[in-house]
Parts: C-alpha cells; structure tokens; sequence
C-alpha cells in the first residue's frame, strides 16, 4: 500500500520551500504563528510574521515586514494593489498562500517603517 499524500501536506511543503528561498534570496525569515511582535498603528494591529535580515547599508536590518493585506488594513485601505506607493526599501516580492482564493499568490512584504511613514504621511 502507497503512503497517503493529503492537500495539507502539500501545502505545508510548498510553504517550506517558499520561506526557504525567501531566506536564501532576500535574507526574509518566517516566523511561526505568535512568534513575532505585535505591530501597532492608531487603533489597528496585526502580528508579525515575517522578519527581514537582510543589510540595507546600515547592518542588519531586523524589522518587522508586513503583507499587502497585513498594510492595507493597518492603513485603513480597502484596496490591496498599492497600500505603499512610494516605499524607501523596495517591497520583497513572495508567494504567499491566499485563505481567501485558496491558493498561493503573487503579494509583497513591506518593510514596517515604510507603513508607519505612510500612516504619517496620511495623518498630515
């Protein structure tokens, strides 16, 4: 009898080879669920699930990255395409997997002190 492969252990190996190359290529870290910090703006919040380690001219980087979504609600948006326009460290393009599509998509993690300069910027 030939061992069972189920939908979630598809998943599951698919979400490791993609927090695998988000390492080797961007030096992004994946953290498990309520592993990271708790990212708060004005009354919004959301949990880290991504850390950045990669150098930006000034070391080691160690900020918070947060998904389209994850900066689209944090800023009030309704909108996914552009919650960032104009981000200073450029967005980590990713696979990421959409619970509402049901699938893996194409998203972008944004660094935190990019949303938090947007949520300034849109304060006045």
């Amino acid at each position: 009898m030939s061992p069972t492969v189920t939908l979630n252990d598809l998943i599951q190996v698919r979400l490791a080879e993609i927090a695998e190359d988000a390492w080797d290529q961007h030096r992004v870290m994946r953290l498990g669920h309520g592993d990271g910090r708790v990212l708060e703006i004005g009354s919004a919040a959301t949990w880290e699930m991504w850390t950045c380690h990669g150098q930006h001219g000034n070391g080691l980087c160690g900020e918070a990255l947060v998904t389209s979504r994850q900066a689209s609600v944090l800023l009030g948006l309704y909108r996914d395409d552009e919650p960032i326009p104009d981000p200073q460290i450029a967005p980590i393009e990713i696979e990421l997997l959409d619970e509402g599509v049901g699938g893996f998509m194409s998203d972008a993690l944004f660094h935190w002190s990019d949303v938090v300069a947007e949520y300034r910027k849109a304060q006045g």
